[in-house]
């Protein structure tokens, strides 16, 4: 976190952007305060947290890149042909598939319903190729606290050798679990939430597992 992006003036900065405003007076009017009030978040590096979580709602911008600069820009834009990308952004695409963290969410076609903007610069820094980056949300609540209901994860398809917490098909159902290699050759497939039993899934039994990729980064309501 640097303080070049971590301070009032940049989320000022931000502000302005997402609402398509110039003035600070026209900020302030947005969220019913006093000019002097956005003055005050500039000069003295002051932390707008709650208009923040307001735009948030609003516009379904991520707090990450309101707050620091990084991660998504843009809420979910309709779809095009292929991934997008300008010298600042990728556009990553969002599947229309639900990736239960309980039970199961059967799916047939995964198909591209939106895409979302990140960073070049933190794709970059994150180690990430956007070539094998894919979007899908979360069901269920059996990796509470780590992921949440309706949480959107970003996927990084080129990585697939456990451990940690990845997207899998076991069997017709998408999942999101975290799984573990064992010394026998077995998989460990565990949740977070202490509710949910541990499975283990024996060598002989592996090929009814494909793992998609490794969850890299989460998009979420703040708990």
């Amino acid at each position: 976190m640097s303080d070049e992006k971590y301070n009032g003036l940049s989320i000022v900065t931000r502000m302005k952007e997402c609402l398509g405003l110039d003035r600070d007076k026209d900020l302030a009017a947005h969220f019913g305060v006093n000019p002097q009030m956005v003055y005050n978040w500039k000069a003295r590096g002051t932390i707008p947290l709650d208009q923040c979580i307001q735009l948030r709602e609003e516009k379904g911008l991520s707090l990450d890149w309101l707050l620091l600069g990084v991660g998504i820009s843009e809420p979910v834009r309709e779809p095009s042909a292929g991934y997008y990308v300008d010298q600042e952004y990728t556009e990553v695409p969002l599947y229309d598939v639900e990736a239960s963290a309980g039970d199961g969410s059967f799916f047939e076609d995964e198909n591209i319903v939106g895409y979302r903007k990140f960073s070049n610069d933190w794709l970059t820094r994150e180690g990430l190729n956007k070539a094998t980056l894919a979007l899908i949300r979360v069901a269920g609540d059996s990796m509470d606290s780590t992921l949440h209901d309706g949480d959107t994860v970003l996927v990084d398809l080129s990585k697939r050798k456990p451990d940690g917490v990845f997207a899998l098909r076991f069997g017709d159902a998408l999942r999101i679990k975290r799984l573990q290699r064992m010394t026998d050759g077995s998989l460990r497939v565990s949740s977070d939430n202490e509710m949910y039993r541990e499975e283990v899934v024996h060598p002989e039994n592996l090929d009814q597992i494909e793992i998609i990729g490794l969850c890299h980064w989460r998009g979420g309501r703040v708990f």
